[in-house]
């Protein structure tokens, strides 16, 4: 899988279609897989799609699924979402978020009974594809101790998700030992941290992602395989 993201680009990013693998775990203990897709319907539109599967432990028992789908346009400003979904469905349960973005920067933005109508100027990314805006930023921006922010549309308003490049790491995955970019998002709530390691080599995918609550409780997502 080759995800490029081209440095020399002061507008628009060049984007790569790829395919990709992840090994999904709680707690050091394996729940399913996640398969990530990026691909081009047409020049300068991208579909973004996530699918995680439960199929171990009770992840597995209660037929965890878990779709996401971005769609996003290039622009002289760069990369920005037109629209977003998510679908969870399990055992007793069914989730489903919704986002919309219009020409004109209205936004319509649903989850559950709860809906909401704003508007915004572009760009702006949606909690899923923020990582190839994480990407994006990383192809000129790696330095250690080096800070940035981006646009995040979610329930209702525009948050600016800001990151810490804590620097070069070497990341275990089923690919072998990957050299890989060290990022940290800053919250308010430090006892929630998310971690992710991106590779140069893949155009800054990110090979691994982890999730720690206030409870301890620890989510990884690490490549398995790609293409």
């Amino acid at each position: 899988m080759t995800l490029l993201l081209a440095s020399a680009c002061n507008s628009a990013s060049a984007l790569e279609a790829f395919e990709a693998r992840f090994a999904v775990s709680r707690n050091d203990k394996a729940l399913g897989t996640m398969d990530m897709r990026l691909s081009a319907p047409a020049p300068g539109q991208w579909l973004f799609v996530s699918r995680t599967q439960g199929q171990k432990g009770l992840a597995g028992f209660l037929g965890v699924s878990i779709e996401e789908r971005s769609q996003l346009v290039e622009s002289e400003r760069g990369l920005t979402t037109q629209s977003y979904s998510y679908q969870q469905d399990m055992v007793g349960r069914h989730r489903k978020r919704q986002l919309m973005v219009g020409a004109d920067g209205a936004v319509a933005e649903s989850e559950g009974d709860k809906t909401w109508n704003y508007s915004l100027v572009r760009p702006v990314f949606d909690k899923h594809a923020v990582v190839l805006g994480i990407a994006e930023r990383l192809a000129t921006q790696t330095d250690a101790g080096s800070v940035f922010d981006l646009p995040v549309a979610s329930k209702g308003k525009v948050e600016s998700w800001r990151f810490l490049v804590v620097g070069e790491e070497e990341v275990e995955t089923a690919k072998g030992t990957i050299k890989a970019v060290r990022v940290e998002r800053v919250r308010d709530n430090a006892d929630r941290k998310t971690t992710s390691w991106h590779a140069a080599s893949m155009g800054y995918l990110p090979i691994k992602v982890l999730q720690t609550e206030p409870d301890g409780e620890r989510i990884s997502s690490v490549l398995q395989s790609y293409r």
